[in-house]
């Protein structure tokens, strides 16, 4: 019998994807490996203390509205890629609130998506609420890039490995201006899909981190690239210039999550996965959970297009976990 669920979840998903491919990169973006392969103790920086810009746009009641930057630790040579910029919302009447720490998807051409699901149920709890934007997307976008998220993920091997790195150590520089300035408030880290992805590597690596929820994440992104649709044209482009996924897992390893575990302990941690994603593969996200010790997971009957679709059980589940005693 055909489960219509799954069927309607997984063509969702494909019509998705295939709109989403009709901007793609116009010319290869391969960049080979030449560099010495690091060891995860060096590859992570320690965070350096940074002032970080924040500028007001607007006032409600009980919130502050606008803006963040500060420069990224991480020099790419972008000028706009090396500002780490973003957007919160503070609540002005709590100085103990939590402070969350959203981190959007892969290719995000702005943060509408993310609020939709998070904003208002966040902002209800008193909560203050940060969405950084990750190297490369919207306001990083260098000029010479076609798309949101062209120049974080692709063939280009060390510039794949540099913006991840950069990823880290931006949400890390990020935690912990949080803690000084607001007297060791709780930081919760909040990723969806690649987000998530890189939410988890900032969890074994930073130990400032209160809770940690994954939505959808990704986990190995040589997996990703050779067995799920958004990285079929990446893998093209690799295996076209002769790169075997072994290599690429090799020049890979220390961006990825399961081959250690986070820093904070796993009941402080909640894993979300769609049993029918197009985008990650369900096996992969597995892994992840069983490398970390089998932390509290939710498994939804739903695809990718399920951050949308279950937005507010996400958004449900999510906050119950934050507000748990642990």
């Amino acid at each position: 019998m055909i489960n219509i669920n799954a069927w309607l979840s997984k063509g969702v998903d494909r019509y998705v994807l295939y709109s989403l491919h009709k901007e793609r990169s116009w010319e290869d973006q391969y960049y080979p490996f030449r560099d010495e392969l690091s060891d995860r103790s060096t590859f992570y920086p320690e965070p350096h203390e940074t002032d970080i810009d924040i500028n007001i746009l607007k006032d409600d009641l009980s919130c502050s509205f606008g803006v963040f930057s500060y420069p990224s630790q991480i020099k790419t040579g972008d000028t706009f890629n090396d500002q780490s910029v973003g957007e919160f919302c503070l609540n002005k009447d709590n100085p103990t609130a939590p402070h969350i720490i959203l981190v959007h998807g892969w290719r995000m051409k702005n943060l509408d998506r993310m609020k939709r699901v998070f904003l208002k149920s966040l902002t209800d709890q008193g909560w203050n609420v940060y969405f950084p934007s990750l190297p490369y997307h919207y306001g990083r976008k260098p000029e010479s890039s076609l798309y949101s998220g062209e120049f974080m993920v692709s063939a280009n091997i060390p510039r794949t490995l540099e913006s991840v790195r950069q990823a880290v150590t931006d949400l890390r520089v990020l935690i912990r201006w949080i803690k000084n300035k607001h007297n060791q408030a709780p930081v919760f880290l909040v990723g969806v899909s690649i987000g998530g992805y890189i939410t988890n590597l900032t969890a074994t690596v930073e130990p400032e981190i209160n809770k940690l929820v994954s939505i959808f994440y990704a986990n190995r992104l040589p997996h990703s690239i050779w067995n799920t649709i958004p990285g079929k044209y990446i893998k093209a482009d690799l295996e076209h210039h002769g790169v075997s996924y072994e290599e690429l897992s090799k020049y890979w390893t220390s961006i990825d999550p399961s081959q250690t575990t986070p820093l904070i302990s796993k009941e402080k941690i909640l894993l979300l996965s769609a049993k029918y994603d197009q985008y990650i593969d369900i096996r992969d996200a597995d892994r992840l959970w069983e490398a970390w010790g089998r932390p509290l997971r939710y498994v939804y009957e739903c695809g990718h297009a399920g951050i949308e679709l279950y937005k507010k059980r996400i958004a449900k589940d999510t906050i119950s976990f934050l507000n748990s005693q642990i």
